[in-house]
């Protein structure tokens, strides 16, 4: 059964995995004060993208800066990399999962994977919950992952319907979303809840060509988290 922390996490990760900085315990502190008024405002426009998104031959516009590019992220990546180096932060996550998802998709070139999240315990501050990674993939793509577990967490998140997992990747709940932006760029979302961890990966491609619809979808489709 879906944790009602698990499930309100996978909204935060939705916005949270394009800037690819770590979190720090203050910005988890903040992120507890986040208003009712706020909260459902994000509430509504991810029901309203998951509606417009459900469709791949119907995508949404992008929720993000539409051409954000591979250099822009490692860029982020880069900075986020450097605070968690200052700070000596780790991570609880096995970076391997991640990479090898990466691998699954296709992408081998693994700029890298820094801590993300918030610290597991009060003893040990420094050891965060989750990892983000960034890896370069063919054709000028490249992905996006971030994991992070809500073991033990509660308080006042974002919240969105555990109706918008209506799929499953290996048996676990999962969402997949199609982006597109008029320049071309796509963005394809898989969202998979596996015990307390829920991992947000987005592909982005560009589309050349230009066309309303997406092109050259279902990198993710045989996409598991089973060793």
């Amino acid at each position: 059964m879906l944790s009602k922390q698990v499930i309100t996490l996978a909204a935060g990760l939705f916005f949270a995995s394009t800037a690819l900085a770590s979190a720090s315990p203050e910005a988890e502190q903040a992120s507890r004060a986040t208003s009712p008024e706020r909260a459902h405002s994000v509430e509504a426009r991810m029901r309203d993208e998951t509606s417009r998104a459900a469709d791949p031959h119907a995508p949404a516009p992008l929720p993000v800066s539409g051409d954000i590019s591979l250099a822009e992220l490692e860029r982020r990546w880069a900075i986020g990399r450097a605070q968690a180096d200052e700070k000596h932060l780790g991570s609880a996550l096995d970076p391997a999962i991640l990479t090898a998802v990466a691998r699954q998709v296709g992408c081998h070139d693994i700029v890298g994977v820094q801590p993300f999240g918030f610290p597991l315990e009060g003893a040990q501050a420094t050891v965060l919950s989750g990892g983000h990674l960034l890896a370069r993939c063919p054709e000028r793509a490249y992905l996006t992952i971030t994991a992070m577990s809500m073991a033990g967490k509660a308080g006042k998140r974002v919240r969105i319907s555990p109706q918008a997992f209506h799929q499953t990747v290996d048996g676990k709940p999962a969402r997949r979303l199609y982006y597109k932006a008029p320049s071309g760029r796509q963005k394809e979302t898989l969202t998979i809840i596996d015990g307390s961890y829920v991992y947000a990966l987005e592909y982005w491609s560009l589309d050349d060509s230009q066309q309303s619809g997406m092109v050259g979808t279902g990198k993710m489709d045989t996409v598991t988290l089973s060793p």
